[in-house]
């Protein structure tokens, strides 16, 4: 018992370790997050200037979402680059753990982007579109935030890990993630259109998110051994 404990605690530490020094090395530069902020903050000015007057809840949640969708997309792309450019995950691959840790620190890191830039973008939301509501349940919001992004990240670092050594990888993984993200992402649209404005039921939505979620942290801890010796 007190072995498995040990494991997993050294698993969680090591992880952390990874998330850390992610982190360590963007607060250096700022590169990665000044991007994907810019870029999501561009996506909702160009929505603003597109629907004259007060925008719909639907149309305004789908907004939300393709950028932050598009925007997390910049940062998926850079989630492996710089060791697979500087020969850093040679390093990473030999390390004495299990290679899963690479891929849940690096989910972990790409989620901490992202939530920090659903964060500083949702008052700036509401001043582009004045909409106070967006702030009346933020339990809730900050709920679908999670679940959303949690999708968003699984299924992004996992493609990032594919597509990191191949030429056009900056093309190739939107390709690859957009038709996987779909579901996920009209879900998340429909469930934060309720939270706005309450009608109808979201069940289905939210058991949709879920599985999502479920599905795509556990294939890519089967699976990111095989992805990483290819």
């Amino acid at each position: 018992m007190e072995v498995g404990k040990g494991k997993r605690a050294g698993f969680l530490r090591q992880v952390f370790y990874i998330v850390a020094k992610d982190f360590r090395a963007e607060l250096r530069t700022k590169e990665l997050f000044n991007s994907m902020f810019l870029f999501a903050m561009l996506a909702l000015v160009i929505f603003n200037f597109s629907f004259a007057g007060k925008m719909p809840v639907r149309v305004l949640s789908g907004a939300m979402w393709v950028s932050f969708l598009f925007a997390s997309v910049l940062g998926l792309n850079r989630s492996f680059v710089k060791e697979h450019e500087k020969g850093c995950i040679e390093g990473l691959l030999i390390a004495p753990c299990e290679r899963s840790v690479i891929y849940f620190g690096k989910f972990l890191g790409n989620l901490l982007f992202i939530f920090l830039v659903e964060l500083i973008a949702l008052p700036l939301i509401s001043i582009f579109f004045s909409r106070s509501e967006i702030f009346s349940k933020p339990f809730e919001l900050a709920g679908i935030l999670v679940l959303g992004s949690f999708a968003i990240s699984a299924i992004g670092t996992i493609l990032s890990a594919i597509t990191v050594n191949t030429r056009t990888r900056e093309l190739l993984l939107p390709i690859l993630l957009f038709p996987l993200i779909l579901p996920v992402l009209i879900a998340s649209v429909e469930v934060t259109a309720y939270i706005f404005q309450p009608k109808g039921s979201i069940i289905q939505w939210l058991r949709l998110i879920g599985i999502y979620d479920i599905i795509f942290i556990i294939v890519p801890y089967l699976l990111f051994d095989y992805v990483v010796e290819e």
